[in-house]
């Protein structure tokens, strides 16, 4: 019954905010940085998860024992991997593939366009007989 009942109040002390104003807006900044994991492309700030939970908690701890933004940051993507993270950082070949991806589509894409359209060009000059 003591278990249940101290579980009970540190789920209600756990979604408590801040005392501080501005350690609190820091933490719901990097609430809303952070993705749940259970839910995936939710962030910790809107999501109902109990894991989402526990990671806001985790987040005002942090905050309150006066870790930087940063090694926040860096203590979930060591726990969660990159994925944690809305903004990943970028380096290695996932970074190449991940912001170096969406341009060569859109070159590749160019590229089909183009192609295609002085296809229809020389076909058109075909059929109306220029050039002959």
């Amino acid at each position: 019954m003591k278990t249940l009942f101290l579980s009970l109040i540190v789920a209600l002390l756990a979604e408590a905010p801040l005392d501080d104003s501005a350690q609190e807006a820091r933490a719901q900044n990097l609430m809303r940085e952070l993705r749940c994991v259970a839910c995936e492309n939710e962030p910790v700030s809107q999501s109902s998860a109990a894991i989402a939970e526990d990671m806001r908690t985790r987040v005002r701890v942090m905050i309150s024992e006066g870790a930087s933004d940063q090694e926040v940051r860096d203590w979930f993507e060591d726990r969660y991997g990159e994925f944690v993270l809305f903004r990943p950082k970028g380096s290695g070949l996932d970074g190449v593939l991940l912001w170096g991806a969406p341009l060569l589509f859109l070159l590749a894409g160019g590229g089909v366009v183009a192609m295609l359209s002085r296809r229809r060009g020389k076909a058109a000059k075909d059929i109306t007989g220029e050039n002959v």
